[in-house]
């Protein structure tokens, strides 16, 4: 609404739909705005959500259990031993966004009263506009490390996941996802249950084709389903770590094969979701601030988020990939 709109003199006549007599109808609108648009990403309302530390949220992880070994049951002897735990730590982010309304086009409206909720729903969107940055940047964010930043945004869990695996064009996506988390379970230093699969919504419906044209879906995808959130139910894949739900998530990386043009690398993603947590500043949310009336007769509200994402484990409790297919471009 900070934009003024440059008004000019018109004829009455070419404004009216219906001239007769009695009757002078003109332009009117739909009070309800048509509004589509997204404003989050499904993983951010499964993580885990925990204040951070400081400016840098510190955490331990330990990666070895030593000592234990066989001895003469007669001559018991026991030499020392102590297990190392290595600090890690990630910078905390902020993200903005700011509205302005002019006092003008806030009387007018009023008085006109077309659309009564309108400020309120910009002020919400101001919010939504951060909460959809903050949900692209949980998998996409650009920095190069989480301890020694190199860019204002995140460090998107595709870069931070060291385990990763592809899907080419001609190999099945339900191989791969099993052949993966069979390889995490079977860690005898790890006790690694995955909970859930992100995959891009493209990569999924390829992975659906593959289901309906094989000759055993019916013990692999098609009879299972598994709640993703209260009320959504999606399809589900048998692995070694269970029943996972395969999650599409719209903010998952793609981008176009390196040797065919045609094709388009999909990411798909395999989660410890415990193991995934957000660190935030004073609360979870963004905080909604009003700077007042300026000068120039404007209200201005600004939110803020701050925090930071990691995914602890990033070697073995996660995998990350890309599946490779036709290319089927995306609505806007």
């Amino acid at each position: 609404m900070a934009d003024q709109s440059v008004a000019q003199f018109i004829d009455f006549r070419a404004a009216a739909q219906i001239i007769a007599p009695g009757a002078i109808i003109v332009d009117d609108f739909q009070k309800e705005i048509t509004d589509a648009l997204r404003r989050s990403s499904v993983l951010e309302g499964r993580i885990e959500y925990v204040p951070a530390t400081g400016d840098f949220s510190t955490y331990y992880e330990q990666n070895t259990i030593n000592g234990g070994e066989f001895v003469d049951p007669r001559v018991v002897s026991a030499a020392a031993s102590s297990n190392p735990r290595t600090p890690h730590s990630l910078k905390m982010k902020a993200i903005t966004n700011e509205v302005v309304f002019g006092h003008y086009d806030l009387t007018l409206g009023q008085q006109q009263n077309n659309f009564p909720e309108l400020k309120a729903k910009d002020l919400n969107d101001m919010i939504n506009g951060v909460g959809l940055t903050h949900g692209r940047a949980l998998w996409r964010g650009n920095d190069t490390s989480l301890s020694v930043p190199t860019t204002m945004q995140y460090r998107g869990l595709s870069k931070q996941i060291t385990n990763t695996f592809s899907v080419s064009s001609t190999a099945s996506i339900v191989d791969a996802i099993r052949a993966k988390v069979a390889a995490m379970t079977s860690s005898e230093l790890y006790v690694l249950m995955p909970t859930a699969i992100y995959i891009h919504p493209i990569a999924h419906h390829y992975l659906e084709q593959e289901e309906k044209n094989s000759s055993n879906n019916e013990t692999q995808i098609n009879s299972l389903t598994k709640t993703m959130v209260a009320g959504v139910t999606v399809l589900a894949i048998m692995t070694s770590a269970g029943v996972l739900p395969l999650i599409p998530e719209p903010f998952m990386t793609f981008a176009v094969n390196g040797t065919d043009p045609l094709m388009t690398d999909y990411g798909i993603a395999i989660l410890t979701e415990p193991m995934i947590e957000y660190h935030y500043v004073g609360k979870k949310d963004a905080f909604l601030f009003q700077l007042g009336t300026t000068s120039d007769i404007q209200e201005k509200y600004i939110a803020i988020k701050y925090g930071a994402p990691v995914a602890k484990g990033p070697s073995y409790a996660h995998a990350y990939g890309t599946i490779t297919r036709p290319t089927i471009a995306a609505i806007a």
